[in-house]
């Protein structure tokens, strides 16, 4: 094997991207592509994620956060997305994900895991100062300097995260110099790695397509414009917050920098700071990221970490398709559009009934085929060629639901009732053991149709489909149709 100091910067951004944080860089990119679609729409941000439930349920705490919500709840990705805006969403999204892949791993030294714990610290702490230092800003502005210094040292914080001997040497050699001496470190660790902490952050910057102004303000000091200079105050900040040896001096010289270029006065940036410092850690645990507030306090005891106890509370199947159908409600007095509506049903028939698959058909322009627009499953790509259906074939259970805008429940492929319209080619896609149909209505005419099973319940651990479940789906799209005709109403 190549030793890791002969690798090279390309090598390891390669490594890190795809091999040890897989699952930011595929959230990353999806995130960035739908940024870079001017068609977007927020009903795909909940597609995008719905399928992974730990990233689901941190979107759920995290907006429903004092930071961000207060005591206006929403219970659907969906409606969160109306309510914080798409670049909110993002924002929550990438973190939840930066920190669950940089703590997978178990196997770190003990100065390793400390130092890992420190920089992302550092780096969220870094993060929320920048906001509290841009009172000026529009939110979006705020938002995106946010994660551009939560990002700033992620090629560092990735490279701590892979542990074993490579990072336990680096560590060994780090460990008598002064973190705040930047040349210093960059020349061990390029000595180390072949490269250095800020050029692998760059390669990841570049390799995830977080823009060019991101990439620009890791890269050029000397061209940066207000909102990175702030940046780069909150990181220098954050940095000397956590280091116990800092000098007074050094951090007074700091607050007044900060200070002629935000307009704040010294002891109204102190004050600030402390309670930005406490906004910070009412945010980690919302993250379950409590283990990192102890490195906010660089005195105070190293205390363990208590995962799970900012858990939100469990609901029933039955409340929480209670509270979704609520969020329908809500939408159609808000800004929910068609997608978002269609999306929030989804979302509610996903997780508050409990399927695998859900899958929104549409008829195209045409009107010769039907096409998946909306599908919440682990598989969503295959799914979506597999349920393009062609309209002029022989009749079906898809057709024969479209033709007639009935609710379907198909439980028995034997039965005589489906036997002629459940032919080969619908089994193989469709689940054995039962799916529901149901319409979906645009000024009175079926445009479309939602399906959904329980494809993967034994794995699962999942019941058959019931009456119960039938009774729920048929109330979701009721209730769906009937929220579409009102925002078709409110239009016209």
């Amino acid at each position: 094997m190549v030793k890791h100091s002969k690798w090279g910067n390309d090598a390891w951004v390669e490594h890190i991207s795809d091999k040890e944080m897989p699952a930011l860089s595929s959230t990353v990119r999806i995130l960035e592509n739908l940024a870079n679609d001017d068609t977007v729409s927020l009903a795909k941000v909940g597609q995008s994620v719905l399928h992974d439930y730990a990233l689901t349920s941190s979107i759920l705490k995290v907006a429903n956060s004092a930071a961000y919500m207060g005591r206006n709840q929403v219970t659907t990705v969906s409606r969160a997305a109306v309510v914080l805006g798409y670049t909110t969403i993002r924002n929550i999204c990438i973190t939840a994900k930066l920190l669950t892949s940089l703590l997978k791993n178990k196997n770190f030294s003990e100065a390793v895991y400390e130092r890992l714990l420190k920089q992302m610290a550092q780096s969220f702490h870094a993060g929320m100062l920048t906001q509290m230092m841009m009172r000026n800003y529009d939110d979006n502005t705020k938002e995106e300097t946010f994660i551009a210094a939560l990002l700033h040292h992620v090629g560092e914080s990735a490279f701590w995260s892979i542990g074993g001997n490579i990072t336990k040497e680096l560590d060994e050699k780090l460990q008598d110099i002064d973190p705040l001496n930047k040349t210093a470190v960059d020349k061990i660790v390029a000595k180390q790695l072949g490269t250095t902490f800020d050029k692998i952050s760059v390669g990841l910057a570049t390799t995830w397509n977080l823009g060019e102004h991101f990439v620009r303000s890791l890269e050029n000091t000397d061209l940066r414009t207000p909102e990175m200079q702030i940046v780069d105050f909150a990181d220098r900040l954050s940095a000397c917050i956590a280091n116990p040896a800092h000098s007074v001096e050094h951090f007074t010289e700091l607050l007044k920098e900060i200070g002629e270029l935000t307009g704040y006065k010294e002891k109204d940036l102190r004050t600030r700071i402390e309670h930005c410092t406490g906004k910070t850690e009412e945010l980690l645990k919302s993250y379950d990221a409590g283990v990192l507030i102890q490195y906010l306090h660089p005195d105070a005891e190293i205390l363990p970490d208590s995962p799970g106890n900012n858990a939100m509370p469990k609901l029933s199947d039955e409340a929480l398709q209670l509270q979704i159908l609520r969020e329908l409600t809500f939408l159609t007095m808000e800004k929910g559009d068609f997608n978002v509506v269609v999306q929030t049903a989804v979302e509610g028939i996903f997780r508050g009934i409990g399927m695998d698959r859900v899958v929104v058909m549409l008829k195209n322009t045409s009107k010769k085929t039907i096409e998946p627009r909306f599908i919440s499953a682990a598989n969503s790509q295959q799914l979506k060629e597999q349920f393009t259906l062609n309209l002029n074939t022989m009749e079906n259970v898809f057709t024969y639901a479209l033709k007639h805008s009935e609710s379907i429940w198909v439980n028995d492929f034997g039965d005589e009732k489906w036997a002629k319209l459940v032919s080969k080619p619908i089994r193989n896609i469709t689940c054995g053991d039962g799916f529901f149909l149901a319409p979906i209505m645009w000024d009175k005419h079926c445009i479309g149709l939602i399906y959904a099973d329980r494809s993967n319940r034994k794995h699962n651990k999942r019941p058959k489909l019931n009456q119960n479940d039938f009774l729920s789906f048929t109330h979701f799209t009721q209730q769906t149709n009937l929220c579409l005709s009102m925002i078709l109403k409110r239009s016209g």
